[in-house]
């Protein structure tokens, strides 16, 4: 029995919110503990004993970013990003995460409202240009192309964030720059992140995890899309892009802060 786009995204959507379900939890109490052990003050030495005590180093009174540089350390009196957030505020401390962390980051966003918002926008681009994948231009086209891009958006996070990033030792994380940088320096920093990003050392590397995972998405559409599709022209396009598509939501993760703080929607 052959099945629809829009019954195989059903499926997945339900696989991933099953999965994801599970870290909620653990969340909650990994971030207060953090908090708790970054910020407990140092035990301060009684009269009369050893002065060799008060010549020891002070412990940090702030948190510092993971892996960052002096340069790139938040500003005092920032917070602890929550350890499956996927965008590292400017004022954030990013916690140290595991291979099954960089996963359950990766299922988790699949499933966030932006993820949604992002599969209904490009099944209605498809839709006015009649574009590929060709499933025409009627209301039922645009359910064929809605499923369709639910599955593209989740195959390329789950091969860019579960599959490849914990495989290459990626950090999935986006970390905004915030407005202490220029605009232009802000846009040309988020457009490159489809390029360059961290590795789990915090330095600089090509972002191959995210590379390979949509060229990975790219090729296992052709399981699911029209024949006329099926061949190296429309892939190539498919793959640039999506490819446009993640530089987008970078851009989106970079400035969104700032223009919730521009309209007084977030102090």
């Amino acid at each position: 029995m052959k099945l629809s786009t829009t019954t195989i995204a059903l499926a997945i959507t339900l696989m991933g919110a099953s999965i994801t379900m599970s870290a909620q939890s653990r969340e909650s109490i990994d971030t207060p503990q953090l908090m708790a052990a970054t910020s407990a003050p140092a035990e301060v030495a009684a009269p009369g004993e050893s002065s060799s005590v008060s010549a020891l180093p002070e412990a940090p009174s702030a948190p510092l970013r993971a892996f960052a540089s002096e340069a790139d350390q938040p500003a005092p009196g920032g917070s602890v990003a929550p350890k499956y957030a996927k965008t590292i505020e400017a004022d954030q401390t990013a916690q140290p995460i595991t291979g099954r962390d960089k996963a359950i980051i990766g299922l988790r966003d699949l499933y966030s409202p932006m993820n949604f918002a992002a599969m209904i926008a490009s099944a209605g681009y498809e839709q006015a240009l009649n574009g590929s994948p060709n499933y025409g231009t009627d209301r039922g086209a645009f359910g064929e192309r809605l499923g369709a891009a639910a599955i593209r958006e989740s195959t390329q996070g789950f091969f860019t964030d579960v599959v490849f990033s914990p495989m290459l030792h990626i950090d999935p994380r986006y970390y905004v720059e915030g407005s202490r940088y220029s605009f232009v320096h802000r846009a040309l920093y988020a457009g490159t992140r489809v390029l360059v990003t961290r590795n789990d050392s915090g330095h600089n590397t090509i972002n191959s995890s995210l590379l390979l995972g949509y060229a990975a998405s790219t090729a296992l559409s052709n399981a699911y899309y029209p024949q006329i599709n099926r061949n190296f022209r429309d892939g190539a396009s498919e793959y640039g892009g999506s490819l446009g598509g993640a530089a987008i939501g970078f851009l989106v993760s970079e400035f969104s802060d700032s223009l919730l703080k521009a309209v007084h929607i977030k102090k």
